[in-house]
């Protein structure tokens, strides 16, 4: 017999179970949905509660945080995307003059909606957030859709 076969008989004799312990398996998952809740109202205010994650953005040079970010729901993150026509621009340089007024401070906006600590309008955050920042809080987003598998475009 070659490695292969070795190892893999060696593997299905390792989580070969018998018909019991399968038995006993669902009986115990069974049991265990018994113990969650079915009422509707706290699961709403569960999910609500989950739906409240935030993370921190973190200064890479210090490690300190430097605010807390919520994670958006799907439709907030939809109002937030630039229209479609903007994500077709290939160059900055190439942006309409009505469409780059209209996005001139997105990036603020946005800030003013996900960062939750400390809680600030877009005013302030463009009066406050240097470039570094700016760099650093795009970064955030775009890995916090990463791990969770969404596609993001740059905005």
């Amino acid at each position: 017999m070659n490695d292969e076969k070795k190892k893999l008989r060696s593997f299905v004799e390792k989580h070969t179970k018998t018909p019991e312990e399968i038995k006993a398996e669902i009986r115990t998952m069974e049991e265990a949905k018994k113990s969650y809740t079915q009422d509707v109202t706290a699961l709403e205010q569960n999910l609500a509660k989950f739906n409240e994650v935030a993370d921190p953005l973190i200064d890479p040079i210090s490690g300190n945080p430097l605010c807390w970010v919520k994670r958006p729901t799907q439709q907030e993150w939809e109002d937030m995307v630039p229209d479609e026509e903007l994500l077709k621009v290939e160059r900055i340089e190439d942006i309409p003059p009505e469409m780059a007024r209209k996005y001139k401070d997105h990036q603020f906006e946005m800030m003013a909606k996900l960062i939750i600590k400390p809680n600030h309008d877009a005013q302030w955050w463009k009066e406050h957030a240097n470039l570094v920042f700016q760099e650093l809080f795009q970064i955030h987003l775009t890995d916090v859709y990463r791990k969770l598998g969404v596609m993001v475009g740059n905005f």
